[in-house]
């Protein structure tokens, strides 16, 4: 039995970002004796289409699993990686007929059953959590109807089968470093690590147009923070692999957690840099401290909101307060620091505008000496369906109920659109000047 793992391409056209593919990775890791495993990353390659085109006349498979990592690629682009997809399905269907085709991953899941009904060359989905399941659909290969998570077809209709149990964070199965070679991802990067580490899983926040909890749970499951090293000083060690990106969707909740993984990784000397994403009110001048002597090289900040009004629109139970004294500490301890902000939100109104301008020069007047301020990206927000914001749009009239969201829909009024691009403006100016070690307010003096 031959079996394909493909991650299909979902990534910035040239960008040339490359990202290990953790999740398939790890289900590549699952296969037993008796099966014959081969896998191609088509984020690779400039042109991957040749690519997958060889694999499958030389392989000839009996399973092709395609991984869909991303729906599309956010940043107020209007760009939908949905022909990647439905590109890869309709090559595996014509170079290989008689392949079952399973497709799976975090895009998939969030959109399981219009994407089986959009690509009808799709013979399974698989929703949610793989790692469980995945093992499942091996084991008793071909009669896979009744696996948890499955989305299957039958005369009349999708029908998906009820997700089965989270799987223990410390049972999650090593990557299959032979399937994709760690090596394959650390050369070229400008911007981001290539190389992910997991050290939880779900979050219990209750952001208004987040869906992590829907991906991976209304809790947190934690890993265990010696297995999180373990495998840390395994990669570095194999792989000379000396930065990572922590995907936990907020890294330093709970504080103990993270606390032990940085303590973790001094007791054992590692000489690794890594970075992730910080919750402003739990990020202390005790644990910024820590994680820097840890490796900490860069912190990621997703406050989403510049306003009391967006904070609480939003659901982020995060103050301004909270975004100020989180700014303050990075620049205490020199560490390179990005934000996040939406804007133009729903119900916005002018005197939100200056708000969000004035707090946006308070960050700048923050960080304008230290120049530790890598970048700040501005976004509209990208609606989701079931997201508590969508519905509250729908409800006020303001989103049309019956809007296609598979495709990137953003809440952006026309009318004040200008206000992203004014904040943008702001940023960059301040950027070059801090750079350049100009401090503007001298020239007016």
């Amino acid at each position: 039995m031959k079996i394909l793992f493909v991650q299909v391409p979902t990534s910035h056209l040239g960008a040339k970002e490359r990202v290990y593919p953790l999740g398939i990775s790890r289900l590549a890791a699952l296969v037993p004796s008796g099966f014959e495993k081969s896998a191609i990353d088509m984020n690779l390659y400039a042109d991957p289409w040749p690519e997958l085109k060889e694999k499958l006349e030389s392989i000839k498979p009996d399973i092709v699993a395609l991984s869909f990592r991303n729906i599309d690629p956010l940043a107020g682009q209007q760009t939908s990686y949905l022909s990647s997809l439905k590109t890869s399905a309709v090559l595996v269907r014509l170079i290989a007929p008689s392949a079952v085709i399973i497709a799976g991953g975090p895009a998939f899941t969030l959109f399981a059953k219009r994407l089986m009904e959009e690509i009808p060359e799709i013979d399974f989905g698989l929703s949610g959590e793989g790692e469980i399941a995945f093992a499942q659909i091996l084991s008793c290969f071909p009669d896979i109807q009744s696996v948890p998570g499955i989305v299957r077809r039958n005369e009349k209709e999708i029908i998906h089968n009820p997700n089965g149990p989270f799987i223990s964070m410390d049972e999650i199965p090593h990557i299959d470093a032979e399937s994709f070679c760690p090596k394959d991802y650390t050369k070229g990067n400008l911007y981001v690590a290539a190389m992910g580490i997991e050290g939880k899983r779900g979050c219990d926040l209750k952001c208004g147009y987040c869906l992590y909890p829907r991906l991976g749970g209304g809790r947190m499951r934690l890993r265990s923070p010696a297995m999180i090293v373990d495998e840390m000083e395994r990669l570095h060690k194999d792989w000379d692999i000396n930065l990572f990106h922590f995907t936990d969707p907020v890294l330093n909740r709970p504080a103990d957690h993270f606390e032990a993984i940085c303590e973790d990784i001094i007791k054992r000397n590692l000489d690794i840099n890594w970075t992730g994403f910080f919750r402003e009110d739990t990020f202390t001048d005790y644990n910024a401290g820590l994680a820097q002597k840890a490796g900490l090289i860069a912190c990621y900040f997703s406050a989403d909101a510049l306003t009391s009004h967006g904070l609480s629109l939003l659901g982020k139970a995060l103050t301004k307060d909270d975004i100020l004294r989180a700014s303050k500490i990075t620049v205490k301890y020199n560490i390179l620091t990005m934000c996040h902000f939406l804007v133009n939100l729903p119900f916005e109104t002018r005197e939100h505008s200056e708000e969000a301008k004035e707090m946006m020069n308070k960050i700048l007047d923050i960080h304008a000496l230290s120049g530790n301020l890598g970048a700040v990206i501005f976004n509209t927000v990208r609606l989701y369906p079931g997201a508590r914001l969508t519905n509250k749009l729908i409800e006020s009239g303001l989103l049309d109920p019956d809007i296609d969201l598979l495709y990137p829909v953003y809440y952006n009024p026309q009318k004040t659109s200008y206000v992203l691009h004014e904040l943008e403006a702001k940023c960059h100016k301040a950027g070059v000047l801090s750079r350049l070690k100009i401090d503007e307010k001298v020239l007016f003096q």
